[in-house]
């Protein structure tokens, strides 16, 4: 009930808790004041409409009705000023903040004083936006049911001289909504050209017809609109917005004034006898999947009828002669023939007028008059066709017409036989010779209709009643591995779903949504379901039709775990950057306290002998650890590289080094490892790209070999020049399962792969190939089952002038000089450690690049300045960039600290500048020698 407003002079009762029940309604109460404005609305309009309750207050309430509706808002406030009314309420729309509107029904009435005078109005709003929209579409869903049955009534109902499409257009429009609806027909031209003719239209009101339009006859579709053309030619079909179309399309469509078009193929006899388009000219309009599958179906029903015109139309012709004969005649003449597959040869056109069938029927199903026999003559009337022999004199049996009358008939027959006396067909005249008796049958029209169209969808589809199937279309039963429909009829769907709650049937349930369905032969396919009841043979039934999704999930599947493999790259690049820090300082400090146990004097006689010795091997092996630790980052490194499009001297067999460290853990338990290196140059390519390759290749390899034997097998990786003497060659060979001959050739296909679902996408060795191929290489695979597999990968030897690692000079020993160092890092343990590398020098430490530029702008004394690259106030690049600029001549003294430079950014401006870099971890040796160098080139500079 609708809360009734208190006279406003009318002393408050019980406010707080009134407040409490307002504020906690999900309906917006409000109440306005004698102008109109919002004098109260309770926190349910925020949720309503999202606008805040203060921001609102004071303002008319007729800035948020829907403008369509603001001539229904002033009537009703007329009825109510007029006193016709106490309280109105009605639905209308009002606007939301974030630029639609929401349905809402408004329970308004009129808010008097203790005098009775107008003091303003109050009332309640109601969001009811779901529940119009679920009519609508049960609406429209029940007005394309109507459309259907519509279409194959008057598809039945067609003579064979009428224009068939243009009285299907009608329903079609109407049910739609579309403006404008029409038909184009396929046909050849003299010289053998497909083209296309409109030959039937309907228009909604106000849109003006093309159907007399030139340009739309004889249109050559597949020179005009190629990409339309190459969709209907395999059977699919176009749903756009003329605008996101290509210009080609756009300008034939534009001028009609089209703003968008769904257009549907129409397949006879497995070939593009034309298509239906639905164009919209008031608005842009999406077609959802329910609208394109019932016009597909009723598309497929068209279709039907055009092949029966096309198929009676040939039987027209091949039987003209005898129609001429008998074209008079008013009894039934027909020759019955039993020689090899039983079938009318001919029947006269009497029959027709006879029974109902036309001579056409008769042809395509011989057993059609045994089916409209009488139970009681069935028999009679068989032996009268297959035993003519026997039936000297006339024989009386009962039929049933199409429209279900009983017709007595007398049947003379006499034999036809062969050279051999044999009889091979039957000639007989079938004479009508009782009265007429209307004897009417109820048709089953729904069932019928159903069964035309459901017959006509490619899709699954089954017919439930009473929660048990009554019927299954050819597709469904194909899909489940059956043979018949019978083996379906009277079973339940849910009994085929996996996963699914065994509930004893009451109604037919409202399938929708994904299901996955188990096959005769085990196999599991994932369907997407659409239900619907509707009436069938005069019960309620639900129809379901179904979608087989299983390779678009699998596709969608394998992209989300190639998309994952993708950021596990880029992960992998961030987490070597992040360790290089921690792990710089680590490396460093166990160095420093190594060169310190060294210095220290030797032991007093009385102290063990041993301590230093332990200290000495505990120290050694933590740094062998710590550098273990750094090679693996810097495989990491080398495999997630940004820069996968630079192109150098790369050392083959560093990169395959690379590879099997980081599959040792795939190796370890499977096989030997075997590295049988021969005398090859560097070869031209990238180390980063190249490690993700032969990483693939030697993790392929050892998965094709089980755990558990791995003294048994062995993967062999060899170097050597190639058969043409100039190109390097790489043999990856396992001793695994190999791959079977058929599997053999589809190896670099996308997505392809024999391994389970979760342990390979089939993606890798198709990237192996790209790679390969676009370095100017080549990749080939030899295998036989249970033999084992051989990959052989060529690649091009570096040319001439190729970017090659320059060797670091021989570390020398100057005469020592002091320098002035400054430190920039935003680790401070890492500062600390290069602090101890470079006792010999004066260092200063700043912890972030803007600290950095302070110090360097107050004092430009320094010899060197140790930089990171990557920090997170001020880069190293932004720094060297500032000073740089400044015009000092610091920027010559940078060297640059980089734990891995992973953004390009960063890559490409270490490339550019002519600064040395230092990678973390820190070869101390190196960084000595590059602060010495400078220091002493500062100092010899200034003549100190």
């Amino acid at each position: 009930m609708h809360p009734k407003p208190r006279p406003i002079d009318e002393a408050p009762t019980h406010e707080h808790h009134y407040q409490l029940v307002v504020e906690n309604l999900r309906e917006v109460v409000f109440q306005l004041d004698q102008q109109g404005r919002w004098v109260y609305l309770s926190p349910a309009w925020t949720e309503l409409t999202g606008y805040p309750v203060e921001e609102c207050l004071g303002k008319s309430s007729m800035e948020y009705v829907h403008a369509d509706d603001h001539a229904l808002c002033h009537e009703l406030g007329r009825a109510l000023l007029s006193r016709q009314k106490d309280c109105c309420r009605h639905e209308m729309r009002y606007l939301t903040r974030d630029g639609g509107f929401r349905w809402v029904e408004i329970y308004v009435r009129l808010l008097l004083g203790a005098d009775g005078s107008y003091q303003g109005t109050c009332g309640t709003l109601n969001d009811v936006t779901e529940r119009r929209a679920a009519t609508a579409a049960l609406a429209r869903r029940e007005r394309y049911l109507t459309a259907l049955v519509e279409l194959q009534q008057r598809l039945l109902a067609t003579g064979p001289s009428e224009n068939l499409h243009a009285r299907l257009m009608a329903p079609l429009g109407e049910a739609t909504g579309a403006s404008r609806v029409y038909f184009f027909e396929a046909h050849r031209s003299a010289d053998g050209n497909l083209l296309f003719s409109q030959r039937a239209e309907w228009c909604g009101p106000e849109v003006k017809s093309k159907l007399d339009n030139p340009e739309l006859q004889n249109l050559n579709l597949e020179r005009r609109m190629p990409r339309l053309y190459e969709l209907l030619s395999r059977g699919q079909f176009l749903s756009a917005l003329v605008r996101q179309l290509p210009p080609a399309e756009r300008e034939v469509l534009e001028p009609q004034d089209i703003l968008s078009v769904l257009t549907l193929p129409i397949w006879v006899q497995g070939t593009l006898a034309g298509f239906i388009g639905f164009d919209n000219c008031a608005e842009e309009r999406e077609w959802d999947k329910l609208e394109v599958d019932l016009l597909m179906a009723a598309t497929g029903a068209i279709a039907l009828a055009m092949e029966q015109r096309q198929s009676a139309h040939a039987l027209r012709e091949r039987e003209q002669r005898f129609r001429r004969i008998a074209e008079n005649a008013s009894d039934v003449l027909y020759r019955y023939q039993l020689a090899g597959t039983r079938s009318f040869a001919f029947v006269s056109v009497g029959v027709t007028k006879s029974l109902g069938f036309t001579p056409e029927e008769h042809y395509r199903d011989p057993e059609l008059w045994l089916r409209q026999a009488h139970p009681e003559d069935r028999g009679t009337l068989e032996r009268v066709l297959t035993q003519p022999e026997k039936h000297s004199a006339p024989v009386v049996v009962r039929l049933l017409t199409r429209e279900g009358r009983t017709v007595w008939q007398q049947h003379a027959v006499t034999p036809v036989l062969d050279a051999a006396g044999l009889c091979v067909a039957v000639e007989g005249i079938a004479r009508d010779i009782t009265e007429r008796h209307q004897v009417e049958e109820a048709l089953k029209l729904s069932e019928a209709n159903f069964r035309i169209l459901l017959e006509g969808v490619p899709e699954p589809a089954a017919i439930q009643q009473h929660g048990h199937i009554v019927y299954a279309n050819a597709a469904l039963v194909s899909s489940l591995g059956l043979q018949k429909p019978q083996e379906l009829l009277g079973r339940r769907l849910e009994e085929f779903f996996v996963d699914e709650p065994s509930v004893a049937p009451v109604t037919a349930p409202l399938l929708t949504g994904e299901r996955r369905l188990k096959r005769l032969d085990g196999n599991v396919r994932i369907a997407e379901f659409a239900s619907l009841p509707l009436p069938f043979d005069g019960q309620p039934a639900v129809v379901s039709i179904a979608r087989d999704v299983t390779e678009q999930r699998a596709l969608q599947s394998r992209l989300s775990l190639a998309d994952r493999m993708a950021s596990m790259g880029t992960l992998a690049a961030g987490i070597a950057h992040e360790i290089n820090n921690p792990l710089a300082f680590v490396i460093s400090n166990l160095g420093f306290l190594s060169d310190e146990l060294n210095r220290l004097p030797a032991p007093p006689p009385s102290a063990r002998a041993d301590s230093r010795e332990d200290w000495r091997s505990v120290l050694t092996e933590a740094r062998e650890g710590a550098d273990r630790v750094r090679q693996i980052v810097r495989q990491l490194k080398a495999f997630s590289r940004p820069d996968e499009e630079r192109v150098e001297a790369v050392d083959l067999h560093s990169v395959l080094d690379s590879a099997v460290m980081l599959a040792a853990n795939e190796i370890k338990h499977r096989a030997r490892l075997k590295r049988e290196y021969g005398p090859v140059p560097k070869v031209l390519g990238n180390d980063g790209r190249l490690c993700q390759v032969f990483l693939n290749l030697v993790v392929n390899a050892a998965q094709a070999i089980s755990e558990g034997a791995a003294q048994q097998n062995e993967i062999r990786l060899v170097t050597r020049m190639g058969w043409d003497g100039a190109s390097v060659m790489v043999e990856v060979v396992d001793t695994g399962a190999g791959i079977s001959e058929e599997n053999l050739s589809r190896i670099f296909d996308p997505f392809f792969t024999t391994k389970p679902v979760g342990v390979g996408t089939g993606l890798g060795l198709s990237i192996c190939h790209g790679i390969i191929t676009n370095l100017g290489g080549y990749i080939h695979v030899d295998s036989k089952v249970g033999k084992g597999t051989t990959v052989r990968v060529l690649l091009p030897p570096a040319r001439d002038g190729a970017a090659v690692a320059r060797p670091l000079a021989p570390a020398q020993t100057p005469t020592a000089q002091r320098g002035r160092v400054l430190i920039v890092d935003d680790e401070p343990a890492v500062g600390r450690a290069l602090r101890r590398i470079l006792r010999e020098h004066d260092v200063e430490l700043a912890t972030s690049g803007r600290q950095a530029l302070e110090r360097l702008t107050a004092d430009s004394s320094f010899h060197v300045v140790l930089c990171d690259v990557m920090m997170p106030d001020l880069t190293g690049k932004d720094l060297y960039e500032t000073i740089q600029q400044g015009g000092s001549g610091m920027d010559k003294r940078f060297v640059f600290v980089s734990g891995g430079a992973f953004t390009p950014g960063a890559r490409d401006f270490l490339a550019r500048v002519p600064n040395p870099t230092l990678e973390k971890p820190f070869d101390e040796a190196a960084v000595k020698r590059v602060v010495r160098e400078l220091v002493m080139s500062q100092l010899a500079a200034t003549g100190n």
